[in-house]
């Protein structure tokens, strides 16, 4: 009968071994499952950076591609006085490339980029200004002929 009851008492014992080692197994797969969620957020967190690098890089390349642009561009054009005291950037002689006469805003081609000043004509001449729509300049000239004006300034330094 002892030897029963030990037997008894040695499977019951052996039953509370088995339980725990499944309970730590259970611990243990809990703290993988925890490591495993943990390392995945740090991984999409990293994805997510990337992504927003990625998308940065793009953009300062779409930058630097338009500012290259831009230097070529602005190659083509000189700081003239059109008419006392109307500066923009006219085409250099030669470099239209088939575009009609225009001028181009002084301030916003300091700024990097080309607007094309329009007339704004006005029934009465003392009024009528060359308006710039980007950086709202006017600039006042009786003249309304942007290609006379142009010619006449390249006649006036030859």
């Amino acid at each position: 009968m002892v030897v029963a009851e030990t037997v008894a008492g040695l499977g019951a014992i052996r039953t509370a071994f088995d339980l725990a080692k499944t309970i730590k197994d259970l611990d243990d797969r809990t703290r993988r499952n925890e490591a495993i969620i943990d390392l995945q957020q740090k991984i999409l967190t990293a994805q997510e950076a990337q992504a927003a690098l990625i998308k940065r890089i793009s953009e300062l390349e779409a930058d630097l591609a338009g500012m290259k642009t831009w230097e070529a561009e602005k190659k083509r054009y000189e700081l003239r006085d059109l008419r006392l005291g109307f500066f923009a950037y006219i085409p250099k002689e030669g470099m239209e490339n088939g575009e009609p006469a225009h001028a181009i805003c002084a301030n916003c081609y300091q700024r990097g980029f080309k607007s094309i000043l329009h007339l704004n004509n006005t029934l009465d001449a003392r009024d009528r200004t060359w308006d710039c729509s980007a950086c709202k300049a006017k600039i006042r000239n009786q003249r309304s002929d942007m290609a006379a004006l142009i010619k006449e300034c390249r006649a006036s330094i030859s």
